[in-house]
């Protein structure tokens, strides 16, 4: 009979991990959208690049973080990458030290991927992370793997009914396991870089070396893997962005393979590729809309505007592709601009009268909508 400490539940108790197998997939749609956004980006102008970039990236530092209970804002964000990339944007609205953070960090391993990923350069990943030395309330060891005796558990659910997802290897194999890992990470093994990304995320995930914040440096990890491969402008599509909108699913999936004892990873392999195509079109889509707002703009730049009305246009075309939800009404639009009903619906009729906005219904029922065509 076997003895508890002798079962084997986790994937990484197997003898030969971490050689993993997997089915070889059927890649050609993969390579065919990533060809599409890569054809679109010859054509498009400067300013929708950079527009682009600052929405891919902001959309990548707010989702990361929120995969992880942080709630980052979005003007903060912005303020980071104006002033970390110097893009001397008018709007500033202060940045914190935790956008600076995710925002560095996701542009080091986006733009600096031909440089080798080293344990000193992931330790400083951690540091900016935590600057503080502390996940919340609780003290951990920053920029140094953790060595700790007590099991790394991953668990979800309310205190005392709590649910054990994953054990990684206890800490006092880390330090061999992560140079295994990085000697694989920076060497050419693996011609398919969709391949390599895929297990070069998995596996960081699998040995869990610090005390907090391994999601996010994972994600960091494929974000610099994927750029490594110089087959698409790296900052054109956010990865943490569609694990985000299907974080359920992600975590369904990790649970499942982080108990395949034979190594089979297949099934997490089918879902980061689907992953992969799901950020390519959400990259074209937003990329759609970026070039329809450059349009609206380019329409209207003689158009004489007040603040609050450019305020208030600005916010709806946020929204794109969608529409801006419930329409524009005087109570948003003296919620936005600070101002009075009267102030705001002699603005939002000028709109009408330019045929920037339409009026659609009657009464109390009246909303107002931008037009595009």
């Amino acid at each position: 009979m076997k003895t508890y400490h002798q079962v084997k539940n986790w994937i990484w108790q197997s003898e030969a991990f971490p050689n993993f197998v997997f089915k070889k997939l059927e890649l050609e749609h993969i390579y065919y959208r990533f060809g599409q956004l890569n054809m679109i980006e010859k054509f498009i102008s400067s300013d929708d690049t950079k527009a682009l970039f600052i929405d891919m990236l902001s959309n990548e530092a707010i989702a990361t973080s929120a995969i992880e209970g942080e709630i980052l804002q979005r003007s903060s964000v912005h303020s980071s990458i104006n002033k970390i990339l110097r893009l001397g944007l008018d709007e500033d609205y202060g940045s914190t030290v935790q956008s600076d953070a995710i925002v560095e960090i996701t542009i080091d391993a986006k733009q600096n991927a031909n440089e080798p990923l080293s344990k000193q350069r992931l330790c400083g990943w951690h540091k900016a992370l935590f600057p503080m030395g502390q996940s919340g309330l609780r003290k951990i060891r920053v920029g140094e793997y953790r060595t700790g005796k007590e099991d790394m558990k991953i668990v979800s659910g309310a205190w005392e009914k709590e649910k054990l997802h994953y054990i990684a290897p206890p800490s006092i194999l880390v330090e061999e396991l992560m140079s295994n890992f990085l000697i694989w990470l920076n060497s050419k093994n693996e011609k398919n870089i969709f391949y390599k990304a895929s297990i070069a995320h998995l596996w960081f995930v699998l040995i869990h070396p610090f005390d907090d914040g391994n999601g996010r440096i994972a994600r960091a990890i494929t974000d610099f893997v994927l750029a490594s491969g110089n087959m698409i402008n790296a900052n054109f599509y956010s990865i943490s962005t569609v694990i985000h909108n299907r974080r359920k699913q992600y975590y369904t999936v990790l649970d499942s393979v982080c108990k395949q004892i034979d190594l089979d990873i297949s099934l997490w392999m089918e879902w980061f590729i689907f992953m992969l195509e799901a950020s390519i079109d959400e990259a074209l889509v937003k990329l759609e809309s970026i070039q329809k707002k450059a349009k609206f703009w380019d329409k209207h730049r003689d158009t004489k505007l007040n603040e609050r009305q450019k305020k208030v246009i600005n916010k709806m075309l946020l929204a794109l592709p969608n529409h801006f939800e419930g329409g524009m009404r005087v109570q948003k639009y003296t919620g936005i601009t600070k101002t009075t009903r009267i102030t705001a619906s002699r603005d939002l009729a000028d709109l009408v009268e330019k045929a920037i906005m339409k009026k659609i219904g009657n009464g109390r029922g009246v909303y107002y909508e931008l037009v595009f065509s």
